[in-house]
């Protein structure tokens, strides 16, 4: 194990990345809980206009019209109170604050590769870069996003393809 302390862009390279990183996980999140959101709707759908007409020629299934019926109201009247509404908020909200960032990083990141940074500034705006990234997440996920290793993998791929089509590199290179 080296002491030697890391090169300063390699380290803003690196929270750049994990910002995309982040930035694509939450986006595949946002759009999983999304999912289930449409899922209830399509449910409901189908069974608040399917409902009505089975029960007119199937009238002795009235209960299990009546039931069906009643739980594409309860969902209806539940949806702003189940995780998945919230999460998608959030979601969208954190991604949307995250691009930003990411928007004034990339300029950062334009600069300092072309040598208007010394080492000690590039490490004051990574440590910057990483306080926001952490203050952001803490805002929108209080109690953090739930762990899915393919999640992650199919976002460090994202990624990574962001990157090398915006810099004809890797995100695991130095840009």
């Amino acid at each position: 194990m080296s002491d030697a302390p890391p090169d300063p862009r390699q380290a803003y390279w690196n929270e750049l990345t994990t910002c995309k990183i982040v930035a694509c996980y939450v986006k595949r999140y946002r759009d999983r809980q999304m999912v289930w959101i449409r899922a209830i709707g399509i449910f409901k759908a189908i069974v608040t206009s399917g409902t009505i007409g089975a029960w007119a020629v199937w009238k002795e299934h009235a209960f299990l019209w009546g039931t069906l019926l009643a739980a594409a109201q309860v969902l209806d009247a539940a949806k702003e109170f189940m995780p998945q509404t919230k999460n998608i908020r959030n979601a969208s909200d954190f991604v949307a604050a995250l691009e930003s960032i990411l928007i004034d990083a990339r300029f950062e990141w334009y600069e300092m590769f072309s040598g208007k940074y010394d080492a000690d500034e590039i490490m004051a705006r990574w440590r910057k870069l990483a306080k926001l990234l952490s203050e952001t997440e803490g805002k929108y996920f209080p109690e953090g996003l739930p762990v899915d290793p393919k999640r992650q993998r199919l976002a460090e791929a994202d990624a990574d393809a962001y990157f090398k089509n915006v810099y004809g590199t890797g995100s695991d290179a130095n840009g």
